[in-house]
């Protein structure tokens, strides 16, 4: 039980430290872009962070399966998550011809938030 709830605060610390970097990455994204920057970085870090929510859902799922799941309907429900994903991506880069680099400081939040809670189990560690 005390697993479950360390990596449940390991997750909320992850989204917590990707939100902050999505509100540090926000003036970057403006200066180098403008508005249609602010828009770039808002669209690939909301479609980056509904990807790293379901990747959540699906290893649970996948690691605790429950009696009445069914194998199939993990991998339909996950394979139509990654085409709604793909064609938002596509719209905002390709459609809306939003800025590039935002775009990029989006994607990377998730990152950042993992590298976060990497130094931050790092210096915990070394307090102990």
């Amino acid at each position: 039980m005390a697993e479950k709830s360390d990596a449940a605060a390991v997750v909320r610390r992850i989204r917590r430290m990707a939100l902050a970097a999505y509100v540090a990455l926000i003036i970057p994204a403006v200066m180098t872009g403008g508005w249609w920057g602010f828009v770039g970085l808002t669209c690939s870090s909301a479609v980056n962070i509904i990807c790293f929510l379901w990747l959540e859902q699906i290893l649970e799922a996948i690691v605790q399966p429950s009696p009445r799941l069914r194998a199939w309907k993990v991998v339909l429900r996950t394979l139509i998550r990654y085409a709604l994903l793909g064609a938002a991506l596509a719209v905002t880069i390709l459609v809306a011809r939003v800025d590039a680099l935002s775009v990029l400081f989006g994607f990377s939040i998730v990152v950042v938030g993992i590298i976060g809670e990497g130094l931050y189990s790092t210096f915990r560690s070394f307090a102990n």
